[in-house]
């Protein structure tokens, strides 16, 4: 009997703190997992590859070192404490030229696509129905670069790949619990080096006598929706 007033005693001591420590844990916040995608423009300077592609460009087809190109992305983030996420994005950038040649009887096509898979590490501010993001991060990326010239029948497409960095601030504004809209600018350094085909050679600038590099840098807009996930 002794032990049995004993044993009542100790959970009419021990329940209320049991019950608490359940509405805490009840109550702290959840950390999420969203995927976020969209699409942006961006400024990039290219100065290795203006300069190759202007060789053969008529003089009032120059290219400019500075020049806009389309960007899409997606991006699954989990938050791993109270004020700090990481995220995978994938993103892909887009760029064409249509260029007439020096003797103006042929045309001549440039493009390329750069996939930037990045990791991210972001630093968190939420607040009531919004939350902002700041942060960066590296990645191993691939650029694809073509060139046709119409005249001749001949394209021939080269290859570069290497290290890209970024920074950038991301805002999204709550539409419900699980649907935000999100806008974001980003800083982006690209040093993917030469440009090669598969067989190795390289495209070579006979007006410079040096190698066309894939290295750039971007200054870019972004617009998107997150889906949150939890």
């Amino acid at each position: 009997i002794c032990w049995m007033r004993g044993v009542t005693l100790m959970l009419v001591l021990v329940a209320p703190q049991m019950a608490e420590a359940r509405q805490s844990q009840s109550q702290k916040p959840l950390r999420f997992f969203e995927i976020s995608g969209g699409m942006g423009i961006s400024i990039h300077s290219t100065p290795s590859l203006a300069d190759y592609i202007n060789i053969t460009a008529r003089p009032r087809q120059l290219l400019d070192e500075f020049s806009s190109a389309v960007e899409f992305f997606i991006t699954p983030e989990l938050q791993v404490s109270e004020e700090w996420s990481m995220g995978l994005e994938y993103s892909l950038l887009l760029k064409s030229y249509t260029l007439d040649d020096r003797s103006g009887f042929s045309r001549s096509e440039f493009s390329y696509q750069v996939h930037m898979p990045t990791l991210l590490l972001h630093y968190l501010v939420i607040g009531e129905g919004y939350k902002v993001k700041f942060g960066g991060g590296v990645g191993y990326h691939i650029a694809k670069f073509n060139q046709s010239f119409l005249s001749y029948g001949t394209s021939d497409d080269f290859t570069a790949k290497s290290i890209g960095v970024k920074l950038e601030a991301v805002g999204n504004t709550k539409f419900d619990d699980t649907f935000y809209g999100s806008i974001g600018i980003d800083l982006r350094w690209d040093f993917l080096g030469t440009l090669k085909k598969p067989d190795g050679s390289e495209a070579f600038d006979r007006t410079t006598s040096t190698t066309a590099k894939m290295n750039f840098f971007s200054a870019g807009l972004k617009f998107g929706v997150t889906f949150r996930l939890y």
